[in-house]
């Protein structure tokens, strides 16, 4: 009888629910038409949209490699900086009842619903974030839209994705929220807390549901599964093959158990880590060095190996029952067993796979990697591994007299861990030229479990910390500007309230920091592999003052990209894993991927400006600008003037500025957009300066137009 105090209608609870959601919260912002939401402060950047799959936000579906632009369908990227490292991402939640199933709002009792899944509709959702976005804007374009989400300085993470779904097929509301941190030790994960409600719900309150929408008072007892399902990378398969494959088939999961180290107050002493790894191809192509084993995705020119990275993830909470949400059960997870996307999710509709996602058929509760346990064979594929985390079981009481809506609450880290790029390029390149074993190399590529053990612990830390972590400053705003034989970098933040530490409002500034990349935004495009350009430090300051930065050391004809970072100086940084130390804001989250580039500077002097062609006549044909009839070029210009160009009698024509290049194209148009007449005309170049600031002389070119 722990519910007699909560004594509520059953209209009353329709209504209430009604008047909880119907109406917008304006001042939480919460929206309610599901726009995507943007997970990206960090080395992850993922993007999640309601449009993906039957359970909106709650069941990811990716729908991979079926349309067209097959190398653009994946929304996960790790690193936010590497080329093409979007994973296969998909999450599955097929709650799965006992044997006495439910009775649903048609009042019909069912086992399981097809296939166990969530079919759901999403009531809201909402992102706040503890700065804007930063702006970043390259030779007068931006690259980013306006932020229009929720700023809220006092989140303890720098980000908060949250909605709710209801899943219609077991009036069950789901609330979801990701937390993601920019502190660059906790830079390769993300927090995913689900609290799961048995409301009785099948439709949303914005849709006016009547009594007849609502499962009937019962109690129901299930197991809660939930699969975060990856592909390493998909550009590793294209660089192999020359295809992307589809859903992963190449893709090996599996599990392991690692001790907790830095929570060491914590409840649990170990956490079970979910993983996937990119294993080899059945029959694919023999490389140069005569093996055809394609584990990590080795490029077929250098060996570097595309496909090191090993996703994952842990249960680090699970509520002991329905009525405390507070106390973990530290004997779950249940089971973490093995299922595929074709086999089991699109194939089966049965009890057995129920009892597959719950571990309680022949798989068995803790399976390995399916070769290992005879699932399938090294020679046949598998397609869309699923490994899942299973909770539960669990007693979940609907009461609508009582107003009883019993919840149950898992919270789990999602990562990454690999190989360094360094790592996989020199393993790659020793593979590649028959140094080291495909044993030795598939080795080296599973020490990134080690990484994947390492970012988890860090996650457990966060997590039972409170989601506390030391802040580094936030990225600031950056503009670049393509100049004469020079690259010019401007930054700044939209408030000096930037420079302040968000705990403890101390200013703790310390140093801007200028990153650069040639050639791809990306690292380890296929252009990039033999020069293996990456993001280096060009320029520090610890003048908070200085914001720009001039980058003579270019080339013209190449692209750059730019990023600015903030450094504090530690002293805020009381706890946290390494009391004391300076954190750097990312450059993921500011780097330029508009290319700039260094052109020819206009000349030192203004005794050279000539007008081309000159006379013009419009019936002269190719001896003018092919494509331009109207087009007139002012040449061999200094760096920087004023052009003015007068009639024979010294009215003006048209007047503008011009910096950077030695030459600009007029189109013969007056202030009036006009064209100009047939006559004499004077070109005057005033107000003129050399690259260096240097004031020159003024120049007057006489030409002739026939029209």
């Amino acid at each position: 009888m722990k519910y007699v105090f909560k004594k509520h209608y059953y209209c009353l609870f329709v209504l209430l629910l009604v008047l909880l959601f119907a109406v917008p919260d304006l001042n939480a912002q919460k929206n309610y038409t599901g726009p995507p939401m943007f997970i990206n402060v960090n080395a992850i950047n993922l993007t999640m949209k309601k449009v993906n799959g039957e359970g909106q936000f709650t069941n990811q579906y990716s729908w991979m490699l079926t349309g067209d632009a097959r190398e653009q369908t994946e929304e996960w990227y790790y690193p936010a900086d590497r080329w093409h490292s979007q994973m296969l991402y998909q999450i599955f939640n097929p709650a799965c009842p006992d044997d006495n199933g439910f009775i649903d709002q048609e009042k019909k009792r069912k086992i399981i619903p097809d296939k166990c899944v969530n079919q759901g509709k999403n009531d809201y959702s909402w992102e706040r974030r503890r700065y804007r976005t930063p702006y970043i804007t390259v030779d007068g374009v931006r690259q980013n839209q306006d932020y229009t989400g929720e700023v809220d300085p006092t989140l303890k993470a720098d980000i908060v994705a949250e909605w709710e779904d209801v899943l219609r097929a077991y009036g069950i509301r789901s609330k979801v929220q990701i937390y993601a941190f920019s502190n660059q030790n906790h830079q390769d994960y993300i927090i995913y807390k689900a609290t799961y409600k048995f409301t009785g719900e099948t439709m949303r309150p914005l849709e006016n549901p009547d009594t007849s929408d609502f499962f009937p008072s019962q109690t129901m007892r299930l197991w809660w599964p939930i699969s975060f399902s990856f592909g390493p990378t998909k550009a590793g398969e294209y660089m192999a093959h020359s295809y992307f494959a589809y859903e992963g088939e190449d893709d090996l999961d599996s599990w392991f158990a690692t001790p907790v180290t830095l929570a060491s107050n914590a409840p649990r002493d170990s956490l079970k880590i979910a993983y996937y790894w990119d294993y080899k191809t059945p029959g694919g192509r023999v490389y140069p060095n005569g093996s055809s084993d394609d584990t990590g995705d080795p490029d077929r020119q250098t060996g570097h190996l595309h496909s090191p990275q090993i996703p994952g993830y842990a249960l680090l909470y699970s509520s002991k029952n329905t009525f405390n949400l507070t106390s973990d059960d530290i004997s779950q997870p249940y089971a973490i067993p093995h299922a595929d996307i074709v086999n089991d999710l699109w194939s089966r509709a049965d009890v057995g796979v129920r009892d597959t996602y719950i571990g309680n058929d022949n798989r068995g509760r803790f399976p390995l990697d399916p070769i290992t346990e005879g699932f399938i064979t090294a020679s046949g594929k598998q397609k869309g591994p699923m490994r899942f985390i299973t909770i539960g079981p669990y007693e979940l009481t609907l009461d609508h007299e009582q107003g009883i809506h019993d919840s149950i609450c898992a919270v789990y880290a999602i990562g990454v861990g690999s190989i360094s790029w360094d790592v996989a390029d020199s393993i790659g390149m020793a593979w590649f030229e028959g140094k080291i074993t495909d044993a030795e190399k598939e080795a080296a590529i599973l020490t990134g479990k080690d990484s994947l053990a390492k970012v988890m612990d860090r996650a457990y830390w966060a997590y039972t910390n409170g989601l506390n972590v030391p802040d580094p400053p936030p990225p600031p705003d950056i503009e670049v500007t393509s100049d004469a034989d020079r690259i010019i970098v401007e930054w700044s933040y939209p408030d000096e309230s930037y420079f302040k530490d968000p705990d403890t409002g101390v200013d703790d500034w310390y140093a801007w920091r200028v990153y650069r990349k040639r050639g791809e935004a990306t690292v380890g495009a296929p252009t990039e592999l033999i020069s293996k350009d990456q993001w280096e430090l060009i320029h520090e300051t610890t003048n908070r003052y200085e914001t720009q930065y001039i980058d003579n050391e270019v080339i013209r004809g190449v692209s750059y990209f730019y990023a600015v970072t903030a450094i504090d100086d530690g002293s805020q940084n009381t706890f946290g894993l390494y009391p004391g130390q300076k954190l750097e804001s990312p450059y993921f989250a500011n780097r330029s991927q508009i290319p700039a580039r260094p052109f020819q500077a206009g000349l030192a002097t203004t005794k050279e400006v000539r007008v081309v062609p000159n006379p013009y006549s419009i019936n002269a044909g190719i001896l003018n600008f092919p494509g331009g009839s109207n087009q007139l070029m002012f040449a061999r210009l200094p760096y920087k003037c004023t052009l003015t160009v007068y009639t024979e009698n010294g009215d003006e024509v048209t007047r503008f500025d011009h910096v950077g290049t030695d030459q600009v194209i007029w189109d013969q148009r007056t202030n009036t957009n006009q064209y100009i007449s047939t006559g004499i005309y004077i070109l005057a170049v005033c107000d003129a300066e050399d690259v260096e600031g240097n004031k020159l002389d003024n120049q007057y070119v006489k030409f002739v137009v026939i029209r």
